[in-house]
């Protein structure tokens, strides 16, 4: 198993890869080091989610073409789905990953989170 982004001072890694075959990542709109999200709402911290997880799958070995499946935490689904959905198209493009959308009570002031596994 290895570990991603890993930080001593936080007791999780941005992303693992396992089993030699699959990675899975955890990414927010809150750039490293940073208190809070990105500013500009669920859109931009979708795209500064994106940025992140291009630099841990770079870190694999893959890129976005890699990614299987998505799990896209809101903190409002229907005010905030369009707008992560415009940012989604722009990333993937003709790449339909399998998405799941749930609303969740997000900390820090997040409005998006989202997680991704990739094959190796």
């Amino acid at each position: 198993m290895r570990f991603i982004d890993s930080d001593p001072s936080f007791p999780i890694s941005s992303a693992v890869v396992h089993s030699g075959r699959v990675f899975e990542a955890v990414v927010t709109g809150i750039p490293d080091g940073a208190p809070g999200p990105v500013a500009g709402g669920a859109a931009a911290e979708m795209r500064e989610a994106f940025r992140q997880l291009d630099l841990l799958l770079a870190e694999a070995g893959v890129n976005r073409f890699a990614i299987c499946t998505a799990r896209l935490y809101l903190q409002d689904v229907r005010a905030d789905i369009a707008a992560v959905n415009t940012v989604w198209k722009e990333y993937f493009g003709e790449h339909p990953v399998c998405r799941r959308a749930y609303g969740v009570e997000l900390q820090a002031n997040m409005r998006v989170e989202a997680a991704f596994t990739a094959e190796l």
